[in-house]
């Protein structure tokens, strides 16, 4: 009797878990806690910074600025950076599905104040957005949305919009929609009431 209860609530359960599928590349997901994403099995010679860090590089400029606003509320900026001959930090390029993708994610505090991704930016050349579009399939699923220049994949936690313009660019971009929403009211709440 207990397996054929077990049985049943396994197939009650199965459509609650393919809804909830996470996007994971593989080294970054929405929702992996910072040091996860920090700390990860990155190429030689790469590492992430973030905008938290007393020793990030100060060659960076504006890449790790977070809006004063995010900063009061805990949220963080990190990219993935690589050193160059000269001892020079700059923007990484890791491969995904062959194509070389710059890379950056804000983190920002869960209910308990641990840091987690809540959008992550990658940044690929255009000519690679079928190989994108692909690699993503045989990961995330079918997309709900597909267009010659938008490709979307969507959970009730997560999305994740591959898209390209008329530039030389695509971006891939996830978010956890759950920590989203949060970040959202609390930024919300921060801001000065209007009169």
């Amino acid at each position: 009797m207990f397996g054929k209860l077990l049985a049943a609530l396994l197939l009650l359960s199965t459509p609650v878990l393919a809804a909830d599928k996470e996007f994971d590349l593989g080294f970054a997901r929405p929702g992996m806690m910072q040091g996860q994403f920090r700390f990860g099995a990155w190429p030689p010679g790469m590492a992430v910074y973030c905008s938290d860090d007393p020793d990030k590089p100060g060659t960076l400029g504006k890449l790790l600025t977070m809006p004063q606003q995010m900063t009061n509320m805990g949220a963080t900026r990190c990219a993935l950076l690589s050193i160059d001959d000269k001892g020079v930090w700059s923007q990484a390029k890791r491969k995904i599905a062959g194509q070389p993708g710059q890379m950056a994610a804000t983190f920002g505090p869960d209910a308990g104040g641990t840091k987690r991704l809540v959008q992550l930016f990658i940044e690929f050349p255009r000519t690679g957005f079928a190989d994108l579009s692909k690699f993503l399939t045989s990961r995330f699923g079918a997309p709900q949305d597909q267009a010659d220049t938008l490709i979307r994949w969507k959970t009730p936690k997560q999305e994740a919009v591959l898209v390209h313009e008329d530039g030389d660019t695509a971006t891939l971009m996830m978010f956890d929609l759950v920590l989203q929403a949060q970040m959202d009211a609390k930024m919300q709440a921060m801001a000065p009431a209007k009169k």
